[in-house]
């Protein structure tokens, strides 16, 4: 069995950039770490993957042991092809000194076909370009396909009762468009093959937008480590055409811009910070904004989870389902800060008893006041067309809503500590320095959805127990941080235009 130099996911590397591939291939150990949100998305797409067998029951899986064991995979599948078996899961196959394992290979009436499984809700050009790769070494390898196919997610599935795997997924054809890649492919091949062969890193390749596209790279942290901390990249809200324009005119740091330089206003007040290393606070748009806030006050956020597979009656792939909130509530500016909060249990559908509750607990008048308004707006969207019963209460919540994130999108208050970034996290640093983020074992969105949706299978109590503290503690930080950003903005509002 022939060895192997290029791998499906060394090869759509080294498309994005020659420079991943050489670093991936022999500095593997630069590699920046995989966060917790990444390794989620990867584990998602295999628990997809292996979910989409059951369309092809019957199969024999030649995933190897080890990755470093692909070869012996590789003469497994020939082996059962050989012996006549019609359905293999992994099967795996090298060519033209690449190797690939796809996801199902099935025979049917006499002729095979390749199966590629997406845990997405379409098909991308990035998958198509995997697509042709699989194609052109299969078939290379001396196994002629009669198609391939790319199965993914049907947005427009909607579960009721037990899952209809044949509804679930969506199967499309794309043999023509991995066939007509041929050529590119036989190229990309070489090419790559060409730079693995140098004696060093290639230096004729700098940063660029490539850098994020189609995938963020994980040698940022080698590639990238000249670019000092308030550079051009960190300015907010900047298209990265514009921040990489900036850089190859050969600025790196955001106070190196000229000042006639011909700017919008958001991006010359984050200049201007950094130039003169102060906050830099439009006062009266402060002020403004503070007066369209009216008491009692709610302060509230939101968390969701969004399973690929839906797992609720009447909900779709990736449905945004609420599953926590934290309610800080203010009667009067200088009134007492109370709080109320809601998590739901594990295994049952939360949606409703979220929309019981939190009507309830918002039932007096007063402004909600959420941070970056649209997700919050969705939740409540989505909650009323669920729950007729709760359409006009959802839709007065809604009415109500105001959203603190506007003076910062504005940079109507603006430090160079932010870093060109209006997120809460970001926010929070430069106003309230001594409520940090970083003390919690969940720190972000993200880690708290993917953590509440392990629980679903979890079966420690301690763990569980343990877990939905670290969720309580999370989301109260938001809200209380809102809390506090608002004092911060009141206490400067009265001093005049800066």
């Amino acid at each position: 069995m022939a060895n192997y130099i290029l791998t499906k996911s060394s090869f759509v590397r080294g498309v994005q950039c020659q420079k991943s591939l050489y670093l991936y291939k022999n500095y593997y150990k630069q590699r920046d770490a995989v966060s917790y949100s990444q390794q989620a998305v990867f584990n998602r797409g295999t628990n997809v993957g292996v979910l989409a067998r059951t369309l092809f029951l019957g199969g024999i899986d030649v995933t190897p042991e080890s990755i470093f064991k692909y070869e012996e995979s590789a003469k497994r599948t020939q082996q059962l092809i050989a012996e006549g078996k019609e359905i293999i899961y992994e099967a795996a196959f090298i060519f033209d000194d690449t190797l690939v394992a796809v996801d199902i290979l099935v025979k049917e009436n006499g002729a095979w076909s390749a199966y590629e499984v997406k845990s997405s809700l379409s098909i991308s050009e990035t998958y198509l370009m995997d697509a042709a790769l699989q194609y052109y070494v299969i078939n290379g390898s001396g196994l002629m396909l009669d198609d391939f196919f790319i199965i993914h997610v049907n947005r427009d599935y909607i579960r009721h009762g037990a899952i209809d795997l044949k509804q679930l997924f969506t199967r499309v054809s794309v043999k023509k468009l991995a066939e007509k890649k041929h050529q590119y492919i036989q190229a990309q091949i070489l090419h790559s093959k060409d730079t693995l062969k140098k004696p060093e890193i290639p230096q004729n390749i700098t940063i660029g937008e490539h850098c994020f596209a189609p995938y963020a790279c994980d040698f940022m942290g080698t590639c990238w480590k000249h670019i000092p901390a308030n550079s051009v990249f960190d300015m907010g809200g900047m298209r990265k055409a514009m921040m990489f324009d900036l850089y190859r005119q050969g600025y790196v740091k955001m106070e190196e811009i000229p000042d006639e330089t011909d700017l919008p206003d958001v991006f010359r007040i984050q200049i201007e910070a950094i130039k003169k290393n102060e906050v830099i606070i439009n006062r009266k748009a402060v002020a403004d904004f503070l007066k369209t806030l009216h008491y009692p006050l709610y302060f509230l956020d939101f968390e969701s989870f969004m399973p690929a597979v839906p797992i609720y009656e009447g909900s779709h792939p990736y449905h945004h389902i609420p599953f926590q909130y934290s309610l800080h509530y203010k009667a009067a500016k200088d009134g007492e800060l109370r709080h109320i909060e809601y998590l739901a249990e594990a295994g049952s559908d939360p949606r409703k008893i979220f929309a019981e509750r939190l009507l309830k607990d918002t039932r007096l008048p007063g402004d909600i006041i959420v941070y970056n308004k649209d997700f919050e707006k969705k939740i409540m969207k989505d909650l009323a067309h669920d729950f007729p019963e709760f359409r006009d209460a959802l839709r007065d919540r809604i009415a109500r809503i105001k959203d603190l994130a506007v003076p910062f999108a504005k940079k109507d208050y603006y430090s160079p500590l932010m870093r060109g970034s209006n997120s809460l996290k970001a926010i929070l640093p430069a106003l309230v320095p001594d409520l940090k983020y970083e003390e919690l074992i969940i720190k972000d969105g993200n880690t708290a959805s993917i953590v509440f949706e392990s629980l679903q299978t979890e079966s420690d109590l301690f763990k569980i127990i343990e877990t939905r503290d670290q969720l309580l503690a999370y989301c109260k930080m938001d809200t209380l941080a809102m809390v506090r950003i608002i004092e911060v903005l009141e206490s400067v509002k009265n001093d005049g235009n800066k």
